[in-house]
């Protein structure tokens, strides 16, 4: 297991909060069968794409049920997905962003106040 910090801002208050993940791989392709990278019953997983590519291909059909949060080159938080299985067909996201954290659902982050990764 390793942790991450992850430090949020709600109005004028600062805090972190710490979060076990099982590993932080990298990657090198720009596409990639998520499912095939991550083995089912991880808490958490960091991915960083190691690529020139401006953009990442992933394929999340199988990967549930996970939040995916996004950050950029310095680690500041960009954005959120999720990805829930329910039914059938694909689930492909397409990102330029090359720091990806994995997080089981459900967990107890408020993403809207998210301000960067640290580790």
């Amino acid at each position: 297991m390793k942790t991450l910090s992850i430090n949020f801002k709600e109005g004028k208050i600062y805090s972190s909060q710490k979060v076990s993940i099982n590993n932080i791989l990298k990657l090198y392709s720009s596409i990639v069968d998520m499912a095939k990278s991550l083995n089912g019953d991880e808490l958490g997983v960091l991915i960083q794409f190691e690529h020139k590519q401006s953009t990442t291909i992933l394929n999340v059909t199988d990967v549930s049920p996970y939040a995916l949060l996004f950050f950029d080159d310095e680690l500041s938080f960009k954005g959120a997905t999720y990805s829930i299985k329910s039914g059938t067909g694909s689930f492909i996201i397409q990102t330029q962003y090359k720091n990806i954290l994995f997080l089981r659902v459900p967990h107890n982050l408020k993403l809207s106040t998210i301000i960067n990764l640290k580790f």
